[in-house]
């Protein structure tokens, strides 16, 4: 069988004679971080961590000068690319790794044996590659390699997922009621609840109407507006925080992508506003779910990052917040909710005074090692059940 690679939708091997070695070595490289230590022997080890990974192609080409000069010109077309992109090995047929060329891409002429030698090397940032496998876990493969389903005594249903990869894995849950239900529950290691529990399923519900789902960027941009108008005229807004950068959705979520280079305090507020549905009344139920990153490069930048959601006076009802209010690199998430007298007010129940902290140079949770802003991890969400607003951090509602 004939030995291909696979980049970025071109099948390198057509270009070249043959591959004489690939170094994909074992993993990525290590990285353990050890403390300072005034004990005699040896030091406490803090952490590890996986770097990024390269990948080195070694290859032959035959033929005559001007051939060289065309497969210069060919690999250099297959390798232009600004972001990472797919390498597939034909012996790996269901792992993609994400990279993009690194360094300096060689190739040796030698005129005399009218052979030519070549090494491409490429970085997987991430470190690791990527299954393009779909598993199903049904009643009908129950008890298999996927998984096990028991129905319980009391119509509850145990689902165990065998993850056979080597990192964690996020399944996508679909449920189709067969009948119609007021609540769904799912636990795990952490618990999400829809609806009420206590509602009696005695009557078939109107269907519920969609009025808005935002799956692309272009979704994003065409209904979130810049609240260039709030800078100061909510309590949300603490002087002398300016509303002067954008925030936008990117790659993968929504971020910052534009800063005020010359100011130390940078604000974004995106606000929605929920429209009504089909009857021209607003949903007396809605959720918003949406995935945002927050990572602080700078150490002595401050600032903020708000979502908001409103009726179509621009009245709020709901939002969410990071806010990062000076040097150093502690942030905290922030919930805010309508109260009564019309006004936002913090959500101030839980722990930590309802203030969610985190490390703002790096994602991750006070004492954890999750990174809380990244498409995996970061899911966050607002939930309106008819007067009971909740909110999700982390898979908890608060």
């Amino acid at each position: 069988m004939t030995f291909s690679i696979n980049f970025n939708g071109y099948d390198i091997s057509t270009l070249i004679s043959g591959f004489t070695a690939i170094d994909r070595n074992i993993g990525s490289s290590w990285n353990n971080i050890l403390s300072d230590s005034i004990a005699r022997y040896g030091q406490t080890f803090l952490r590890s961590s996986l770097s990024a990974k390269t990948i080195n192609i070694s290859f032959i080409k035959s033929g005559v000068p001007g051939d060289w000069v065309e497969i210069r010109e060919q690999l250099a077309k297959v390798l232009d690319t600004n972001e990472p992109a797919s390498l597939i090995f034909s012996d790996e047929p269901n792992k993609i790794w994400y990279a993009l060329p690194d360094g300096a891409q060689t190739l040796s002429e030698n005129i005399t044996s009218l052979l030519a030698t070549g090494t491409l090397t490429f970085l997987v940032p991430k470190g690791y590659a990527e299954s393009v496998d779909t598993k199903t876990l049904n009643n009908d493969n129950s008890g298999g390699e996927n998984g096990t389903i028991i129905e319980n005594a009391d119509n509850s249903v145990s689902v165990l997922i065998n993850n056979n990869g080597t990192l964690p894995i996020y399944p996508i849950i679909k449920i189709t009621p067969t009948a119609e239900s007021g609540f769904f529950g799912i636990a795990g290691q952490n618990v999400l609840e829809i609806g009420n529990p206590d509602e009696a399923d005695e009557e078939r519900k109107t269907k519920q109407t969609t009025i808005a789902d935002f799956k692309t960027q272009s979704d994003f941009d065409k209904n979130f507006i810049d609240a260039t108008d709030w800078t100061t005229s909510w309590e949300t807004n603490i002087p002398p925080i300016p509303n002067n950068s954008k925030l936008k959705w990117k790659t993968d979520g929504i971020r910052m992508s534009t800063f005020s280079q010359a100011a130390t305090w940078n604000g974004g507020i995106q606000r929605y506003d929920v429209p009504k549905d089909s009857t021209n009344q607003y949903p007396v139920n809605w959720h918003a779910q949406f995935n945002t990153f927050f990572i602080q490069n700078n150490a002595r930048q401050a600032g903020r990052f708000q979502l908001y959601f409103c009726d179509e006076n621009k009245q709020p009802l709901a939002m969410f917040e990071i806010f990062k209010g000076g040097a150093g690199q502690n942030a905290e998430l922030i919930f805010w909710l309508i109260g009564g007298d019309n006004k936002m007010h913090r959500y101030t129940a839980g722990s930590g005074n309802g203030y969610k902290p985190f490390d703002a140079s790096t994602g991750k949770a006070p004492g954890g090692v999750t990174s809380l802003f990244d498409a995996a991890h970061g899911g966050q969400a607002i939930i309106k059940q008819g007067n009971k607003i909740s909110f999700y951090w982390k898979g908890v509602a608060y």
